[in-house]
């Protein structure tokens, strides 16, 4: 075989290839199951004869052989024309193969378009429902963190509410718990949920919560409230706060916060109970302060009065006052030295100060020491004064009293004297004498035991009258009748007109009312005016009844203090009448010198007392 024939050959093999494989992809896409079948035999048929050699050399044929299926016509295809039928067989193949292709594009491609369209919408479904999954995960993941941060924010809440014993609950509106936060045995516990107030609360406090609730839910207003709570051992307090909870159309329930104020309401009672005893306590140490007159106070460095247990000064109230204010200038400088040496010092004086003038002038023990600061700079004084006026007239008394013994004791030791010569001049034996004087001394030791009853500082007429009378007829007997407006005798006077009523009773003991069982005595004075206008006091003593009397001849004992002595000694005028009746003596003295007379030891002893 020459080239060109094998050449004609591949050609030929190619165009079998061709044609089938143009007849497979119409069996593809052709339209009609029935042709589209038969192409696909065809396809094979071809694809056959191919691998089986359908077009055999004529070489390879023996000679005289018949023609078989695929080999080529002896003649027909040797020699010249087995070039250009390749030629043409392999463009034929190619014309089929590109018809093939026309038609399956043309019918693929409605397919992809349709297939690409639907890959396209399925990409943006595939890419949405990717960005939806996106997001939900997103919301998911902020609602799990919400949800995290919830649960912390309610750990940290239990927290803080068991630390401040806060108890939270919600209630529907049937008063019915629903969830407590940091129970309290007490109050609520763990097992009230799902319970009501009527059935969950101690009878003594259910009526008061459940009334303070119900209002709460009618009104929709905040309730406040406390509640006192019996416990095994002791009560607890809780202070409740009522919140009404509402959708914006309806409530649905209440919020409760129930705060433990049991520690603050027990601190309350014991703070109360300790000013009630400390009240007590300053009240008594005021009591004890006052009585003993003592008054605590405080200056500051200026002497500013800042604080002083009473206001019962002789001035008022000192507070805010300075002692600039408070003491007159003549009684200011001893103090003021005193409360300005211990600030400069820094050590506690004390001493004795005066305040005041006349009767109301009063003594003070002073007690001054100083308020020091941490630093140990004085800050001010806190002084302590106690009242010692008393003592300080006291002890001016008994200086008055000692001076005004002395005198009176000398006064009186005159007395005696004289009386003591004058009875030995009138008696005539020693046993006339001793009883005379004794009756004498008697009498003006009667006197002096009223002056000294009366503190030196005079004797009353009436009862100088009823004393010495009485040493010789009971004065409240009906024999002897006293009468006269109150007067004050003054020491001297009473002394001396004390020996002259004990002479005339003596007298009348002897001589006169007194000298029987019948006779009687009146005794009887006014203050009365003279011509001269001097206020003057007339003694009369009228004696009836008694035995005759005559005037005596000589001047006795008696008669000498009576006439001279008062004479002599009170400035008074003396007038006797022996009459039938019984002896009439009428005594008249100047007052002003027989009243207590106000000298400056007496007004000062006066004052004292």
């Amino acid at each position: 075989m020459t080239g060109s024939e094998e050449t004609a050959l591949l050609t030929v093999a190619l165009g079998q290839v061709g044609v089938a494989t143009a007849l497979i992809i119409f069996a593809i896409v052709g339209a009609g199951w029935a042709a589209r079948s038969m192409a696909f035999l065809a396809a094979l048929a071809v694809g056959a004869g191919a691998a089986h050699g359908w077009f055999v050399p004529a070489a390879t044929q023996a000679p005289g052989a018949a023609l078989t299926l695929g080999a080529p016509m002896p003649g027909v295809l040797g020699g010249s024309l087995a070039l250009p039928l390749a030629v043409v067989v392999a463009a034929a193949a190619a014309g089929a193969v590109v018809l093939a292709l026309v038609v399956g594009r043309r019918r693929l491609a409605p397919r992809v378009r349709a297939t690409s369209a639907s890959g396209s919408r399925e990409r943006k479904q595939t890419f949405a429902a990717e960005a939806r999954n996106k997001r939900l995960l997103g919301i998911l993941q902020r609602e799990h963190q919400k949800l995290r941060d919830v649960k912390e924010m309610h750990r940290y809440f239990e927290l803080a509410t068991r630390n401040s014993q806060i108890t939270v609950l919600f209630q529907d509106p049937d008063l019915r718990y629903q969830w407590v936060v940091n129970p309290r045995p007490s109050l609520i516990g763990e097992g009230m949920i799902g319970l009501t107030d009527e059935e969950a609360l101690p009878p003594e406090v259910r009526p008061l919560v459940i009334g303070h609730k119900t209002r709460a839910l009618q009104t929709g207003m905040t309730q406040t409230f406390e509640v006192q709570v019996p416990g095994k051992d002791e009560r607890a307090w809780f202070r409740m706060d009522v919140v009404p909870i509402s959708d914006g159309k309806r409530l649905t329930g209440l919020v409760c916060t129930a705060i433990d104020i049991s520690r603050s309401k027990r601190l309350d009672a014991m703070r109360t109970d300790l000013s009630r005893r400390l009240a007590e306590t300053l009240q008594r140490f005021n009591l004890a302060l006052r009585s003993e007159r003592i008054m605590v106070f405080s200056q500051d460095t200026s002497l500013r009065y800042t604080w002083a247990n009473t206001d019962e000064t002789q001035v008022g109230s000192i507070i805010g006052r300075t002692d600039l204010d408070v003491i007159p200038e003549s009684d200011r400088e001893p103090i003021v030295s005193l409360k300005t040496q211990v600030i400069a010092t820094r050590r506690p004086a004390s001493g004795e100060v005066g305040v005041g003038d006349g009767a109301d002038r009063r003594w003070y023990d002073l007690h001054v020491e100083p308020n020091l600061r941490p630093d140990g700079s004085v800050a001010g004084i806190t002084c302590a004064s106690v009242d010692i006026t008393h003592r300080k007239r006291n002890e001016e008394q008994m200086r008055l009293v000692m001076r005004e013994l002395t005198h009176r004791t000398k006064n009186l030791l005159t007395v005696v004297i004289a009386i003591a010569r004058q009875t030995s001049n009138q008696a005539t034996t020693v046993e006339t004498f001793v009883p005379a004087l004794i009756a004498r001394l008697r009498a003006l030791s009667a006197a002096q035991d009223l002056i000294v009853a009366d503190e030196w500082a005079g004797v009353d007429m009436g009862d100088l009258v009823r004393v010495l009378v009485g040493q010789f007829m009971p004065p409240h007997s009906s024999r002897v009748t006293v009468a006269g407006p109150q007067v004050v005798l003054s020491p001297e006077a009473s002394q001396n007109l004390g020996l002259a009523i004990h002479e005339l009773a003596a007298n009348a003991v002897q001589y006169g009312a007194f000298a029987n069982a019948s006779g009687t005595l009146e005794v009887t004075w006014a203050v009365t005016t003279s011509p001269s206008g001097e206020d003057q006091l007339v003694l009369t003593w009228t004696e009836r009844g008694g035995p005759t009397v005559n005037e005596p001849t000589r001047r006795g004992f008696g008669m000498t203090v009576i006439e001279r002595n008062l004479s002599r000694a009170l400035g008074a005028k003396v007038s006797l009448a022996f009459g039938a009746s019984g002896l009439t003596a009428s005594v008249t003295l100047p007052l002003e010198g027989i009243v207590p007379f106000a000298s400056p030891d007496r007004i000062r002893l006066a004052q004292a007392s």
